[in-house]
């Protein structure tokens, strides 16, 4: 279960104590050796007495108490006693007064002679929700356990419960299973970590997606919500395979677990490097994006070690921000202190892109990398679109324009999109954009994409047969005369007030000045005519103004096409 922020101030040496268990995970370690370390984390963090942990034997229906402090091992049906009632139930039990509660089984004390005055004991599931033990605390030195102290140990027990995850595969491979067979169950095992359902933000919309490079990778993202705040993270780890993903997987889980018992920002950030610090290899650190962002003013506070460039699109403008790193990457040194979090402020439309390394230095065949400034283009011409549809259309971009190259590093993105009206350069204009493989295939997509734009839009419908008619003519000239090219070619229409301006935006293409094309003589017999050229013709009678420009330095075409009325 998820603990709740503690009653009072998280103490930094709590925090240190509970982010020591986390980064121990990412050591290699029998499972005995770390279930003790869970329990003595627990005595210490919560001030008590002894501690135990019970491993739940699922063929014979019993609790086996694997690791307690001065008792032997010890083998109990699965509904007897509190420990029983606990696995059952699935839920924390508080016993103030053990010999007070009909639960508690007292044959364990006059055995072993030890006196049990109160205890915590919690369940432990694991990422599928399977029971897989629990956990208790007995004796606290100065009174009883209270709501911070169950908080405490829920973090605790969740790490058990990661423990015996890792426990789990690890044996698993002992006993025989091939590399690739261990890749994938620790694929599996990082991808349950990560977000399977966006969080719902009020007011905004938000998305993330990691793809490997390899069946486990070193990136990671978290979009979660903490209390009335989104936490968003966005990480990388040097190399590639297992321990990357580890890695970055540890890291996520000591964030988790530190903002949800109320730690801040910066104390986080700082507490987390340090671990790090203290686990990775001396040529190994993770590059991760922090942030926590609320909704209720529109900022978006954070550190980023060594991530960036962060970018910002701001609706009002029609511009990007872009920002660098806060701090160097996380684990490569120990610090005392952090500069405080930066601040964004976020207006309607505004969209925040964090997206790592391995999207804009994707290289295409030719070696070139997909490179920054396409990413904008690639998110700016779907910003009106949900957080989902934007980072497909960017994932959708880099591979058109890899054209079949293979995919060398992670990829992950995240978009974090204010909802509300987005006005182009500031006056006001609603545009609608969306990009489009270069391929026939596209064309019903592209109608339906009209139709839709139309509707949304408040376009005259009658304007639609002319709008397709131009959209089929100067895609279909595109496909067929810019072979060169892999990149998708975007779409766009903008109302105007008695019609509409269709934008084609065509890349790394020559340049092709469609109102400089021949004249066609529609009256001259069948005999005397060129062939082609008859659609060119056709939108320049019909539109009511024709605009071009070509950017030789990118080699990109932009036509556009206003249907009947610009004023």
């Amino acid at each position: 279960m998820d603990a709740q922020a503690p009653p009072r101030a998280l103490a930094a040496a709590d925090l240190a104590a509970l982010l020591a268990v986390t980064r121990a995970l990412a050591a290699p370690f029998d499972l005995r050796t770390m279930l003790e370390e869970v329990v003595a984390a627990a005595k210490q963090v919560l001030h008590a007495d002894r501690g135990s942990v019970w491993l739940y034997d699922a063929p014979a229906d019993e609790l086996v108490l694997e690791v307690a402090t001065g008792i032997a091992p010890v083998r109990v049906p699965s509904g007897r006693g509190l420990v029983g009632a606990c696995a059952h139930q699935r839920m924390i039990i508080n016993v103030p007064d053990c010999y007070a509660d009909p639960r508690f089984d007292p044959r364990v004390d006059r055995e072993s002679g030890y006196k049990t005055r109160c205890m915590l004991t919690l369940p432990l599931v694991d990422h599928r929700d399977d029971l897989v033990g629990v956990m208790q605390v007995l004796n606290k030195s100065d009174g009883v356990f209270d709501a911070y102290d169950e908080a405490l140990a829920s973090a605790l027990a969740a790490q058990c419960a990661v423990a015996l995850q890792r426990a789990r595969m690890t044996d698993a491979i002992i006993e025989g299973e091939k590399m690739r067979q261990a890749l994938e169950m620790a694929r599996v095992v990082q991808m349950s970590t990560l977000p399977t359902v966006m969080p719902a933000v009020p007011g905004y919309d938000v998305h993330g997606t990691f793809i490997p490079a390899e069946l486990t990778g070193g990136d990671a993202f978290d979009l979660a919500l903490v209390g009335d705040q989104l936490l968003v993270v966005l990480a990388d780890a040097t190399g590639h395979g297992i321990a990357p993903a580890l890695s970055v997987t540890q890291m996520q889980a000591m964030l988790r677990m530190a903002f949800r018992l109320g730690a801040d920002l910066d104390m986080v950030f700082r507490q987390v490097n340090n671990r790090l610090a203290e686990t990775l290899a001396a040529d190994r650190f993770i590059t991760a994006f922090i942030g926590v962002l609320d909704p209720a003013t529109h900022r978006l506070s954070f550190h980023s070690g060594g991530q960036g460039p962060i970018l910002v699109y701001r609706a009002a403008t029609d511009a990007w921000e872009r920002h660098r790193p806060t701090s160097f990457p996380m684990g490569a040194m120990e610090v005392t202190s952090v500069r405080p979090a930066m601040t964004l402020a976020l207006g309607p439309g505004d969209i925040v892109l964090l997206a790592s390394d391995g999207i804009a230095e994707y290289e295409n065949g030719d070696g070139e990398p997909y490179g920054d400034e396409r990413v904008c283009e690639a998110v700016a011409g779907h910003r009106d679109e949900p957080a989902s549809v934007i980072v497909g259309a960017l994932l959708d971009a880099v591979r058109a324009f890899a054209a079949g190259a293979p995919q060398d590093d992670d990829m992950t993105a995240v978009v974090v999109r204010r909802q509300g009206p987005a006005a182009g350069k500031g006056d006001g204009r609603r545009v609608i954009r969306r990009a489009f493989a270069r391929t026939f295939d596209s064309l019903p997509q592209m109608v339906e994409f009209t139709a839709e734009s139309f509707a949304r839009l408040a376009i005259d419908p009658r304007h639609r047969p002319t709008a397709d008619l131009v959209i089929e003519e100067l895609f279909t000239n595109m496909v067929k005369y810019g072979t060169g090219s892999a990149m998708p070619v975007e779409l766009a229409f903008e109302p105007l007030p008695r019609g509409v301006r269709i934008v084609l935006i065509d890349r790394d293409v020559d340049a092709f000045d469609i109102r400089r094309s021949r004249e066609v003589d529609i009256h001259a017999p069948i005999e005397e005519r060129v062939p082609g050229g008859l659609g060119l013709h056709l939108i320049r009678r019909m539109a009511s103004s024709i605009d071009y420009d070509y950017d030789p330095k990118r080699r990109e075409s932009r036509i556009a096409v206003s249907l009947a009325g610009e004023q």
